[in-house]
Formats: structure tokens, sequence, C-alpha cells
């Protein structure tokens, strides 16, 4: 079940959803249970649809501890951004700490603050989990007080789980629906997307990603994927319904390659969207 769109993503995400979100939804069953996003990102889905009942997951701490803040302590998130400047000097300052040693409201605060002023807006970590994205020089607001209190209400109705994609589904049923929004399979010889926590999601876990896909499929738990429009991806899908999905990449330096078809995967019919793909071929 969803309600109204009530709230924009409070962060930018490389492969975040905000400009496709609308078009994704159309393809999502109309009735659930609960809504689970076991890669959670920036949100920008899960701010939407707004579900009456919501788990969101994913292994980066920092992300997950700020969502949690902003749910119960949106004021004193802001209080803090507040007296925040958008200087390079000011960046610098914040990026130096370690976000580990600070109370749960400052580190929120710290990384909507880095989230919005360094290049691109993307987050990247080294393999000390710090941020090491440069300054980007960009003269706007990073934050917005309305939005944030937005998206708190969004929150209240979400569970937060830091942990694996499939802990965080372990207890998923045929009544929910789930949609799974991976680090992208990479389109060519690297990409940074891939790099979101100190530990990367490689290409081993795109294929378990996929079987448990279909151990969840025979289960009757109705899913959506989505992911880059590679061989690998299809070849490791097959048989399921894929839809082509048009995206703009920001994030890209060249303008000509930020025009993007992406993959949306499904595992229930359209004409009969409450049931999984398992599920029909069981009764057949």
């Amino acid at each position: 079940m969803m309600l109204f769109y009530s709230a924009n993503p409070i962060l930018k995400w490389a492969g975040g959803k905000q400009i496709i979100a609308s078009t994704l939804s159309r393809f999502f069953p109309r009735e659930f249970e609960r809504y689970f996003e076991p890669f959670v990102g920036g949100g920008s889905v899960l701010f939407g649809l707004c579900p009456e009942k919501a788990i969101i997951g994913d292994l980066n701490a920092w992300l997950l501890d700020t969502y949690q803040a902003v749910r119960e302590q949106f004021r004193e998130v802001a209080r803090i951004l507040d007296g925040m400047v958008n200087t390079k000097q000011e960046f610098l300052r914040i990026r130096k700490i370690n976000p580990v040693k600070l109370d749960l409201v400052t580190r929120a605060a710290h990384l909507i603050y880095l989230n919005k002023t360094c290049f691109r807006g993307l987050f990247r970590v080294n393999r000390s989990g710090r941020f090491n994205v440069p300054y980007g020089q960009y003269d706007r607001r990073f934050y917005d007080l309305d939005n944030l209190e937005a998206a708190a209400r969004v929150l209240k109705k979400v569970e937060i789980r830091h942990m694996d994609f499939r802990m965080c589904l372990n207890d998923v049923t045929h009544k929910d629906f789930v949609y799974m929004d991976p680090p992208y399979y990479k389109l060519g010889k690297y990409s940074d997307f891939n790099r979101y926590t100190s530990n990367q999601f490689r290409e081993s876990d795109h294929f378990r990603l996929a079987a448990f896909c279909r151990e969840l499929d025979l289960r009757g738990v109705r899913w959506a994927v989505s992911n880059s429009d590679t061989p690998m991806v299809r070849a490791l899908f097959d048989g399921y319904r894929i839809v082509e999905v048009q995206n703009r990449r920001e994030i890209n330096l060249k303008s000509q390659n930020r025009n993007i078809t992406e993959l949306l995967i499904l595992n229930y019919s359209e004409t009969n969207p409450c049931e999984s793909f398992g599920v029909s071929n069981r009764l057949k």
C-alpha cells in the first residue's frame, strides 16, 4: 500500500533514481503489505512511494545513521547544518573528522554537508572508511529544512537494518514487495559506483544477488531489480521480464555519456502483478 509523494531525497547518490523514480513505480504492484529496499542509497524510490510500512537496509553505516538521526532528531541535525558554511576550508575541516567518533546527530549533519558540497555529490570512501571526495565549489544550499522534516515523516514508518541484503530480507513474505537497486555491474573497465563502503560490491556479489532473487521467486515473493544494461546482467536474470529504462547520470564528466539505458527486471507479470513467476509456474 502506498501513500502520496511527500519528500525528496536528502542526499545525492551515484546511481540515484530521483529522475526516474515515478517511472519505476509504474511497474510496481499496487498492493503489498511491506516495502523492502535492501540497497537504499539515496532513497529516491522510498521517498517517492512513501509506503505505510517499510524496511530499508544497507551496509553503509554512516548512511543509515543519517537516516536514523533525521527520523528522530531532524531539528537538531538542521541546527548543526546551520552552523556550517559552504567553503573549501570548511569542507576540508569537516572531511578530516572521523565520523565514528561523533554523536549520531553530528555524524548525520556531517554526511549531509559533505555529500552536498563535494564534487558531483559522489559518496566514496577509502579502505579505512574515510570520505575522500574533493570539494565541489558549488554555490548552493546544502539542505532544505522543510524537506528534511518531510523526510523525517516518511522515515517514521521505516525500520532500518544495517546488514547484508540477504539478512535484510530474512523475514520477507509473499505479501510484501522488494525493490533492489544494488551498486551497478560495471559498464567499462572501472566503476566508482561500487565503492560506497570500505568493501566493494564485486562481480561475485551480483551472482549471489541473482541466485537469491531466484530463491525469493520460488517462495512467491515479488521483486524488482535495477541494474546496468550489460550482457552479464541480462544473462544473470534470463527468463524474467526485462524493461529498458532511460536515465541520466549527471556524475559522468562527459555530457555525451550522461544519457544511459538501465534495466528494470521483474519477477511478476504486468497483467497479474500479485503473482510472482515462481508461484505462477507452480500453478501451471
